[in-house]
C-alpha cells in the first residue's frame, strides 16, 4: 500500500531517499490516466485521525500518499477550508506537499467541488476524503467523477454521479 512507504519514510527517516525510490518503481507500474485529472484532496481537521485503532498513519497520510502516485496529466489541490493547488510533486515529495498545503480545520468539499467545476479543465474528477461536509455537495461536471472514502464513514456524501469507492490501495487507482 502507498502509505506503508510514508510509515517507512517516517520510522526511519535517514532512509528516506532509498524509501522514495523504492515507490517511484512501484508506482512507475501502474497505468497512465488518459486525459485531463483534477484531484482534491480533504485536509481538514477530521483527516487527522488514526486509519484504524492500532495504525500509527491517519487518513491524510493515505490520502496524501494515494493523492501523489497518480501518473498522467494530473493537477492536485487540497481543500480545506480553502482550496489550495499542490506543486506538481509525486512520490515522498508530493505526500509533503499534500500535507503542508494549508492549515487542518474545516471541510468545505462542496466549495472544493464547485471550485474544481467552474475553474479548472479536466475530464476527471477524484475526490480523496473521509467524506464529511460542512457544506452541500455539488454535482461534478466531470465526465467520470470519483468519491474514494478512506475512511469508510458509514454515511458519506459521494453519491448520485459519483462512482463511490472505499479503500486507499493503489488498486483504487487500477480501478479508476
Amino acid at each position: 500500500l502507498p502509505f506503508r512507504y510514508v510509515a517507512a519514510a517516517r520510522s526511519c527517516p535517514q532512509l528516506e531517499p532509498a524509501i522514495d525510490q523504492a515507490l517511484s518503481e512501484t508506482i512507475s507500474e501502474l497505468p497512465i490516466m488518459p486525459g485531463k485529472t483534477a484531484v482534491l484532496v480533504d485536509v481538514s481537521g477530521s483527516m487527522s485521525a488514526k486509519l484504524s485503532e492500532r495504525s500509527d498513519m491517519t487518513r491524510m497520510d493515505a490520502a496524501a500518499a494515494l493523492a501523489s502516485i497518480i501518473h498522467g496529466c494530473v493537477r492536485v489541490f487540497t481543500f480545506s477550508a480553502q482550496v489550495v493547488e499542490v506543486p506538481p510533486r509525486r512520490g515522498m515529495a508530493g505526500v509533503d506537499a499534500v500535507i503542508n498545503s494549508q492549515l487542518h480545520s474545516r471541510t468545505y468539499l462542496g466549495a472544493a467541488v464547485q471550485a474544481i467545476n467552474t475553474q479548472v479543465e479536466h475530464d476527471r474528477l477524484i475526490v480523496i476524503t473521509d467524506e464529511q461536509a460542512a457544506d452541500i455537495v455539488p454535482t461534478p461536471v466531470a465526465k467520470h467523477a470519483y468519491m474514494v472514502n478512506v475512511a469508510s464513514c458509514k454515511n458519506g456524501v459521494g453519491y448520485g454521479r459519483w462512482t463511490h469507492i472505499d479503500g486507499f490501495s493503489e488498486h483504487v487507482l487500477r480501478f479508476i
